[in-house]
């Protein structure tokens, strides 16, 4: 695959960053550095390299360096495991890998996106020219070449790093049965939180938590902070379909973990 057609679709991982209310936030830090004495050898032709042409030696010398990192579970693009509001539900171990890669469906609900608005799953399947009902179509069973993974593009990703991104809109809990219901076995959003984000650590939503409780309820793994789903919408032909990996990182016990999470398009299977 060529790499111009792989997009990222995660932010990275920085100082200062968004989080939510409450949760410990990103951070990195030197561990140790020193400078390493070593023989240089010469980059193999057409390597890229930061040894010397003329001397085979760095260029500067070289220095270790190693960082410690420090962040939560829901850091940044992530995935949620059941485990995060089921004590009995699996955890981020107990998934198998598998699930993370598949078709995707990208359902388009930027013009229903407001400051801190709701989204119901009528205002979703009554947009008109966004395509919803051929995506819906497209919804189901990997058995049937279908595509379990929704991704709901509400394009607040642009709103990254700025306090508008705490502002953003969210799904009613009917959204989260009707995918269910359709097949979907992960749902990811480009905002906070599918539910209502409060305005700090301290204060109470007033729809709750729909989304999380139905979607983790009945097995399937929610994705936030995904970024730029409008590339995977704008390219290639009606001959591909769109792919994406959510993998996240491999910690045991956990509720979730950040993802590097990516896109791309390939070739339609014939049905």
């Amino acid at each position: 695959m060529e790499p111009s057609m792989i997009f990222d679709l995660s932010h990275p991982l920085r100082e200062p960053m968004p989080c939510y209310p409450g949760d410990p936030g990103f951070k990195m830090s030197l561990s140790c550095s020193f400078p390493l004495i070593a023989a240089g050898s010469a980059p193999a032709p057409g390597s890229t390299s930061c040894i010397s042409s003329e001397t085979d030696q760095p260029d500067p010398p070289m220095v270790v360096r190693v960082h410690a990192l420090s962040f939560g579970t829901h850091t940044g693009t992530h995935i949620d495991a059941p485990y995060h509001f089921f004590p009995s539900g699996p955890k981020l171990h107990d998934i198998p890998l598998s699930q993370f890669v598949g078709r995707a469906v990208i359902l388009d609900v930027r013009h229903l996106a407001r400051d801190r608005g709701k989204i119901s799953w009528g205002d979703v399947t009554n947009g008109s020219g966004t395509g919803v009902t051929g995506a819906l179509s497209r919804i189901g069973s990997r058995a049937e070449d279908k595509a379990d993974i929704v991704l709901l593009w509400t394009g607040w990703d642009v709103h990254w790093g700025t306090p508008t991104y705490f502002l953003h809109p969210y799904f009613a809990r009917d959204v989260a049965t009707a995918l269910y219901g359709l097949g979907a076995k992960i749902v990811g959003v480009d905002v906070l939180n599918p539910d209502e984000t409060p305005a700090d650590e301290n204060a109470e939503t007033e729809h709750g938590w729909g989304m999380h409780e139905t979607l983790l309820g009945h097995g399937v793994l929610i994705c936030e902070n995904l970024k730029g789903l409008g590339k995977l919408v704008g390219t290639g032909s009606g001959e591909e379909e769109t792919w994406v990996s959510l993998m996240p990182l491999s910690v045991h016990d956990a509720d979730g973990a950040p993802v590097r999470a990516y896109g791309w398009k390939q070739p339609l299977v014939s049905r």
